[in-house]
């Protein structure tokens, strides 16, 4: 039988690409989707697709452990307000690990489950492991390079971004003329967009950012079509995302529909701030 790698899914495509990619290099994909979250047409792309409640820490252990999964990934947003919302039901073993956890940062309760995992002999595996060719390059990706109003925002919006992605605020920082505009929340990057737009009108500039000492088993940021397709509906002109810590699926679709729509897509280091 094939080595088995599980894969927790939450929202978005990135589950999809990631068990797609694990498939083609001749791994057998068990996929545990959280209820909910997870899109069940992901099960048409794995050997093996059940769902799990959120909170039900230990139904997912014993199914992981049941496909005889070692090794496995977190791939797609199940976003804090879980935490909020009086039908998640927390059995035993998530009650244990939320009891142990200083802060309900996302490193702090990730990291806090994948020590459970560890612990039943289960590692989780950075999360780009299957896609690092989909992680962002530094530079231009688009035909359009950025105006050097552009770049004053970029250096802005990266500095504050990477402050609150460290501060586990949010990854997305959106500016607009050297002034920061909206922050990320637990509302997520789409609706931080739309909230600017309402602000302030277009010509937004966007910047995406990992933290400082970013856990990378887990909450990468993620750009995808959908992404592009909020930008140009809020009139931004320029996305800017940490290169090397950034994956952008469906990368020649999401170019490609940048430069019709006349926005800018760049990879950005540190050295920005330079």
């Amino acid at each position: 039988m094939r080595e088995a790698v599980g894969l927790i899914a939450g929202a978005g495509r990135f589950p999809l690409y990631a068990a797609q990619e694990a498939r083609r290099q001749g791994l057998r994909v068990a996929a545990l989707g959280i209820q909910g979250w997870a899109d069940p047409s992901l099960a048409g792309s794995v050997d093996a697709y059940e769902e799990v409640a959120v909170g039900q820490l230990g139904q997912l252990i014993e199914r992981l452990k049941f496909h005889g999964v070692r090794q496995a990934i977190m791939a797609g947003k199940v976003t804090k307000e879980v935490l909020f919302d009086q039908r998640t039901a927390f059995d035993a073993d998530a009650l244990r690990v939320i009891g142990q956890v200083r802060d309900f940062s996302v490193p702090g309760l990730l990291g806090a489950i994948a020590a459970r995992l560890a612990a039943e002999g289960i590692t989780l595996l950075d999360s780009s492991t299957f896609l690092k060719s989909s992680l962002c390059a530094e530079g231009a990706l688009t035909a359009r390079k950025p105006t050097p109003a552009e770049q004053d925002d970029i250096r802005v919006g990266f500095a504050a971004a990477r402050t609150m992605a460290g501060l586990d605020v949010g990854q997305t920082v959106v500016v607009k003329s050297r002034v920061i505009v909206a922050v990320e929340a637990v509302e997520g990057t789409d609706a931080a967009i739309r909230r600017a737009h309402e602000l302030s009108g277009p010509g937004l500039v966007v910047v995406k950012s990992a933290a400082p000492a970013q856990d990378r088993r887990f909450d990468l940021p993620v750009v995808g079509m959908e992404t592009i397709t909020t930008l140009s509906l809020c009139g931004v002109s320029c996305l800017a995302m940490e290169a090397g810590a950034t994956l952008l699926l469906e990368r020649e679709r999401v170019i490609a529909a940048a430069n019709a729509a006349s926005i800018c897509l760049i990879g950005i280091t540190p050295s920005v701030l330079g």
